[in-house]
């Protein structure tokens, strides 16, 4: 299901983790990748021609071993904001997943990090994995829990979808609903509560759980509970504050779970 992955990559301690995970997801039929390096502004306010060819070079040399093991690979230099870069090359190239590394509060600036993953969540309109750049790089199986934050919305459809299409790749399925989030929605746990029926038709073995409180953090604390090794929500919208509560979501699932998450708008590409 995605058989193309886009892959922002900076060079950083983010990119080792960006091609381990690109090797569990390979198992799970990865065939080409697209590497970009964008090269910004803050960065390098006016990149000669030798300081794209430098880059080029090192992300050539970076995509080789991806060809040895018989992936697709196709490399890109490009020189702007990330985000801005990342998103018009992903409209161009129409891959089914992009893969970044973020960690929050800035604190490695050479870094494609939160307010970069942010961003491009807003511009682009296909799925973006967010990997948490943690001090040790994970090891060993994570498929063992999938876990969809979903508020029951045609807006969070497509993440549903998602959620259903990966199902058969985790071992155990959990769907959580905030009920803040429904009151805040004029809807019941009443909708909650049919919304979560109907997924449990089409995903077996689902547990469902309806969290009460503050809604981000009792999201949260219900994936922390579950151990969840991916969370999936949905991008809501296009409003300033509706992208402000995907942005400050997305990067307190990361902070607080330490897990991935999966942020799938509106209108993805079908799985």
């Amino acid at each position: 299901m995605f058989a193309h992955v886009l892959i922002g990559v900076d060079f950083s301690r983010a990119w080792p983790l960006l091609q381990q995970r690109l090797m569990r997801l390979r198992a799970k039929g990865v065939k080409k990748v697209t590497l970009i390096s964008s090269i910004s502004p803050k960065e390098i306010p006016h990149p000669s021609p030798d300081d794209i060819q430098r880059v080029r070079q090192r992300l050539e040399a970076e995509g080789e071993p991806l060809r040895d093991i018989g992936l697709s690979v196709t490399c890109l230099v490009e020189t702007g904001k990330p985000s801005e870069r990342l998103a018009a090359l992903a409209q161009q190239y129409s891959p089914d997943l992009i893969l970044l590394g973020c960690q929050g509060q800035g604190r490695w600036q050479n870094m494609l990090l939160g307010s970069t993953a942010q961003r491009l969540a807003h511009l682009s309109d296909i799925p973006l994995w967010l990997e948490p750049i943690n001090d040790v790089l994970s090891s060993g199986s994570d498929f063992t829990t999938l876990v969809l934050a979903t508020d029951g919305s045609p807006a969070a459809l497509a993440a549903d979808q998602m959620f259903q299409a990966l199902s058969p790749h985790y071992q155990n399925h959990v769907a959580l609903m905030a009920e803040a989030l429904l009151v805040a929605d004029g809807r019941g746990v009443e909708d909650a509560q049919l919304h979560l029926a109907v997924l449990e038709k089409r995903v077996p073995k689902l547990d469902t759980v309806i969290v009460f409180g503050e809604a981000r953090h009792a999201l949260i604390e219900e994936a922390k509970a579950w151990k969840a090794d991916l969370v999936i929500i949905g991008k809501q919208g296009h409003s300033r504050l509706k992208e402000r509560l995907l942005g400050s979501t997305a990067q307190a699932l990361l902070e607080g779970v330490n897990c991935p998450v999966l942020v799938v708008p509106e209108k993805p590409h079908a799985y």
